[in-house]
């Protein structure tokens, strides 16, 4: 005769089964995920490889083998699972997605005078300033061909690349509006964040919005889900713009944002607190970028700090993070929200040590 299993035991066995059956599928949508982005690397490299010429061909390839996270790609390939698609057949548009931020990357650093990426030399450093705009102008044409063989109705590969267009042209937008940013004197947070929404938003937005129009969304249902979600863009920027003074981008130094006279974030919290700073701090940042000292990065981390802008800054990042879990855009979508959500979190986790 078997004995009874009693109810308190059954109550502690079904919770540890449940949780065993969730870790399991948790470590096989892991395993699948990391075999999506390696096949998202092959992609972007095959393109790279099919399409471009000897010089630049070799140029191109050596600058996607210095590897980066693959946020973008990561974030096609979530979203593909939250919409109920395969992500295996997202891997053209997760790549091309990779392409694109690989290009602004490029250009970014000949702008910045940045030396190091990704632990690397740059690509202007190792190639010269010319060779590196024209690696830039191929990343920029490549995603495009990526898409050529993915299995959809042409109106809707149709819609996607246009959606690569739109908001690689808000990319540039933003940029040229963060230049300006400084010489006129734009230095509170309305200009900033439209220049965070249009630099760093849309790719954040687009693998999103792009993976809906695969997933069958009409063009301007996923259009207003990447409107809503520019915002995760604005938060890695803060994001950014906090580490490169107080965390490790692995970019050579620290405080490059004010060696390079950058408006950001922390200066741009500064600044409400401390307005009569306004003409030493724009002073500081109008100098060349060889004339700003370790020192002076020092001296000014500390500054950020007393004053509460680095505080301000993070209480920032916790707004936007809240506004883009509560966003309407994501009522009808419960998948999209926990992506969103948990990518937003893991966006602002670093922030967390760096409160006072």
């Amino acid at each position: 005769m078997v004995p009874k299993q009693s109810a308190s035991l059954r109550l502690v066995a079904e919770p540890t089964s449940q949780s065993i059956l969730r870790r399991r599928e948790e470590r096989t949508q892991a395993h699948a995920l990391e075999r999506g982005l390696e096949a998202v690397r092959d992609h972007a490299l095959q393109t790279a490889h099919a399409h471009l010429n000897e010089p630049l061909r070799s140029m191109v390839v050596q600058h996607l083998q210095t590897g980066g996270k693959q946020v973008r790609a990561r974030i096609v390939l979530e979203a593909a699972r939250a919409l109920g698609e395969e992500p295996m057949t997202l891997v053209p548009i997760a790549a091309a997605c990779e392409l694109l931020h690989n290009a602004t990357l490029v250009h970014d650093d000949l702008q910045d005078g940045d030396t190091v990426r990704r632990g690397e030399p740059a690509v202007w450093v190792r190639h010269g300033e010319a060779q590196a705009i024209n690696v830039g102008d191929a990343m920029l044409m490549l995603p495009t061909l990526a898409l050529e063989q993915m299995l959809l109705m042409p109106s809707v590969r149709w819609y996607i690349a246009t959606a690569f267009t739109r908001r690689a042209t808000e990319t540039a937008c933003g940029q040229a509006l963060e230049l300006e940013l400084l010489g006129r004197g734009w230095l509170g947070r309305g200009p900033y964040l439209r220049a965070a929404l249009g630099k760093s938003g849309p790719f954040f937005s687009l693998p999103i919005e792009t993976a809906a129009l695969a997933a069958g969304r009409q063009p301007t249902r996923a259009r207003a889900i990447g409107d809503a979600l520019l915002a995760l863009g604005a938060l890695f920027q803060i994001r950014d713009d906090v580490l490169d003074l107080f965390g490790d981008k692995g970019r050579g130094q620290r405080g490059n944002d004010l060696r390079e006279g950058k408006v950001s974030a922390l200066t741009v919290t500064h600044l409400e607190r401390r307005p009569e700073d306004t003409e030493e701090l724009v002073a500081l940042l109008k100098r060349d970028r060889d004339e700003t000292h370790d020192d002076d990065v020092a001296e000014w981390s500390e500054r950020l700090v007393l004053s509460g802008a680095l505080e301000d800054t993070c209480a920032w990042a916790d707004e936007l993070l809240r506004d883009l879990v509560a966003s309407a855009e994501l009522a009808m979508e419960p998948g999209l929200r926990a992506l969103v959500s948990a990518t937003a979190q893991t966006i602002a986790a670093p922030l967390t040590g760096l409160r006072s």
